[in-house]
């Protein structure tokens, strides 16, 4: 029964098919959409609020509302908050944290249309400040926080939390703003084996509609407002780099980028737009380190002289001949440290220089019981041990950056545009009411990295100018042409305090890397080389000093790895050096000349040190010869020597830096065939002495003759003897001849000789 009835359903399925066909595939159902059968969702983006009002404007608050549900979003209406304005900037801080305070005005403003699913709509209100009872007559000038939510029947969007800045009138003394704007770019070189080759595109993406473009873009759309430029001489280097032509690190090896490259002439147009704002009459230059290096760490890790080259390079480079790469002369003693961190040390340091007027960081000072915020300058205070200990008539002065307002710089990258710049005028109002009766002055520097996104930098730039309690202004206007009340005098922080509260240090294998690349400099230095390759050296030394590489610890090892590459480059040219090589010279007198060929591998002439030694050899000008631009390939010295004895004997010669470091050394044969001067000495005094004793005993002799002579008889008158033998009669002759003296022996008087008497 059951498979009958199954055929039978079957066969009916058949039927209808054959008389009704399959069902089209129109007629099919359509798939769900993801968002089908969901009700709104709506999120919102602020675009657009005024930067301050007054009791006769009206609040305009523009918004894009986008609808990210399945179902149309209607019913629409924007619900306005006002809370407490506040009056002390520790209060505004709370309501970044979503702590507004006690509400003090709410309206809700019906809005006319729908938003379609997936679609974005700008809705723009606005509310007249005269209806608000709280604005109507108020004065009382603040920052009121403002919360803004759309809403579509029960569906609510995002909060958007801001402040509006009140004024009911323009204030009398405007607060004095002074934005410093650092302008730096990472270095494009970073590997240390090819320093002149190109291996970063951060550079040349930043200054094509970049970040750096940006900044520019916005300083140039607004020429008639004071502005203080900090720019690294690294970055004014490597513009100048590659405007004239680079070589350029690819995935097939290194390739040319000609000065007619675009993005070479980029590099080129983006110096000359510096150059065009440095020389704007209302814009200053203000003198930084030539990288971004921390002066304090250098002095905790004893490399003083590292402080010290960043500070005068940096100034260089903006007063370099004929009139420096800015075209601009810089800001006379006033010097912005990396991070504004300075301490006790380092203040030292620059009483030894020209730089007296300092912008500095809030952590390189002693904290202030004060509540206001710190406006105005401060004079370095000095004591024992301190930097001005010893130095009569040293006055450092210095405007405190405000840390605060460089946050909310830097947060313009992290919030939407309109919010953060209004957190900025938020901060600036709330200064200023601080004491607003009181001329004050604050420093805002933008930080190095400052991303500048979208138009935040121009809407920055439009708060300076159109805000009625600011004034822009320049850090030697505040010093000097505002004059503003007799400065206060602080303490700065310890060495410690400054460098725990920045940037955390790297390990001592960085400064240790430093330190080994410096030495090897100044020994190279001694040589006189070119002042090119000096200038070469001392580059990649400052480059990798900067803080640019204590971002992670692979940025750390290649700035190790770049610094060690100096000492290794300077030893590579030093081996192209060569004391003469072995060899056997023969000295046939006992004054000669020997000649030392002195090689070089190098192809520039340097100042070298030849040092002779050797035990048998005297030199009369000296075992030191400098040798003043020893010419390449080699060059040969003739040395005076004075033998002191006749044979072989070794030669050593060694060549020195200068400053006394050993380049090479070798050692060489000398055979002398001179006679001794010692041994003839003594041959000569031997052959005097036998001469003379030979004298002396025949003087004696001589004498013992004369005495027989005298004692003998006169036989003249008497008869001949008898009876005497013919053989002994005496000759006339024999008579002359004395008889022969006997020999005397070693008990003999040897000066005197025995006379036999007559048979």
């Amino acid at each position: 029964m059951k498979s009958a009835r199954t055929l039978s359903a079957a066969l009916a399925a058949v039927l209808i098919l054959a008389v009704f066909g399959a069902p089209s595939a129109s007629a099919q159902s359509p798939s769900p959409s993801p968002t089908a059968g969901r009700q709104a969702e709506l999120e919102v983006e602020l675009v657009d609020f005024p930067v301050s009002v007054g009791p006769a404007d009206s609040l305009t608050v523009g918004l894009e509302v986008t609808n990210s549900g399945g179902t149309a979003a209607g019913e629409l209406e924007v619900a306005l908050t006002i809370y407490q304005g506040v009056t002390s900037r520790s209060r505004l801080e709370q309501t970044y944290q979503n702590r507004p305070g006690t509400t003090l005005a709410v309206d809700t403003i019906p809005v006319e249309g729908t938003i379609a699913p997936g679609r974005t709509r700008r809705i723009e209100i606005a509310k007249p400040l005269s209806e608000l009872a709280k604005f109507r007559e108020s004065t009382q000038d603040r920052a009121y926080p403002v919360r803004v939510v759309v809403r579509s029947g029960r569906i609510t969007s995002n909060a958007i939390n801001t402040h509006m800045v009140f004024f009911h009138e323009p204030p009398e003394r405007p607060l004095g703003i002074s934005l410093i704007v650092p302008l730096h770019s990472p270095s494009i070189y970073t590997d240390g084996g090819r320093p002149d080759l190109v291996t970063s595109n951060s550079l040349e993406r930043s200054i094509s509609g970049g970040r750096l473009s940006r900044i520019l873009d916005a300083l140039e759309g607004h020429p008639e407002m004071p502005v203080t430029l900090a720019p690294s001489g690294l970055l004014l280097s490597m513009l100048q780099d590659m405007a004239d032509g680079y070589q350029r690190a690819t995935s097939e090896g290194p390739v040319e980028v000609p000065a007619e490259d675009p993005r070479a002439q980029n590099a080129f147009a983006t110096l000359a737009r510096l150059q065009s704002l440095a020389g704007r009459p209302a814009t200053r230059v203000i003198t930084t380190t030539y990288s971004p290096a921390s002066l304090p760490a250098f002095n905790r890790f004893g490399l003083p002289e590292l402080a010290a080259t960043q500070l005068s390079e940096g100034r260089n480079v903006l007063l370099a001949e004929p009139i420096g790469l800015l075209r601009s002369e810089p800001l006379d003693n006033w010097l912005l440290p990396t991070f504004g961190d300075l301490d006790q040390p380092t203040l030292t340091q620059l009483h030894r220089t020209n730089f007296n007027r300092l912008i500095i960081s809030s952590r390189s000072i002693t904290p202030s019981d004060d509540p206001f915020t710190r406006a105005l300058p401060v004079q370095l205070e000095g004591g024992p041990g301190s930097a001005t200990e010893g130095l009569t008539g040293v006055e450092t002065e210095a405007l405190v950056a405000d840390a605060g307002l460089g946050n909310e710089i830097r947060r313009t990258g992290e919030l939407a545009t309109i919010e953060a710049r209004q957190r900025f005028v938020a901060e600036t109002a709330t200064i200023h009411l601080e004491t607003p009766g009181l001329f004050r002055a604050v420093v805002a520097v933008a930080p190095a990295g400052w991303e500048a996104e979208g138009d935040s930098a121009s809407q920055l730039m439009d708060v300076l100018t159109a805000g009625s309690w600011l004034r822009p202004t320049t850090p030697d206007a505040i010093t000097s042409d505002l004059e503003p009340p007799e400065t206060e005098q602080v303490r700065l922080a310890t060495s410690e305090d400054v460098l725990e509260n920045g940037p955390e240090l790297p390990p001592q294998s960085y400064f240790a890397a430093l330190s080994t690349a410096r030495r090897a400099i100044s020994r190279y230095s001694a040589l006189s080389p070119p002042s090119a390759r000096i200038g070469s050296l001392s580059r990649r030394l400052l480059i990798a000093e900067s803080t640019d590489w204590w971002t992670s610890r692979a940025a750390l090892e290649r700035a190790i790895s770049f610094a060690e590459a100096i000492p290794a480059s300077i030893n590579s040219e030093l081996s192209k050096l060569h004391a003469p090589d072995p060899q056997t010279i023969t000295l046939t007198s006992r004054t000669g000349v020997i000649p030392l060929s002195v090689g070089s591998g190098l192809g520039y002439p340097v100042d070298v040190v030849l040092q002779v030694h050797s035990d048998k050899l005297r030199f009369p000008d000296g075992d030191r010869i400098t040798i003043s631009k020893l010419q390449p390939p080699n060059q040969t010295i003739q040395v005076r020597a004075i033998t002191q004895s006749s044979g072989t004997f070794p030669l050593d010669v060694s060549l020195f830096t200068p400053d006394g470091t050993l380049i090479s050394e070798s050692q060489l044969t000398i055979r002398s065939t001179a006679y001794n001067v010692v041994a003839l000495w003594i041959t000569a005094a031997a052959g005097l002495f036998i001469i003379g004793w030979w004298l002396v005993g025949w003087l004696r002799r001589f004498r013992a003759r004369g005495t027989a002579a005298k004692e003998q008889p006169d036989t003249a008158d008497e008869e001949p003897a008898e009876d005497l033998p013919v053989e002994d009669a005496l000759s006339p002759d024999e008579e002359a001849t004395p008889e022969p003296v006997a020999v005397a022996t070693d008990r003999d008087d040897p000066g005197s000789a025995s006379t036999p008497e007559p048979g």
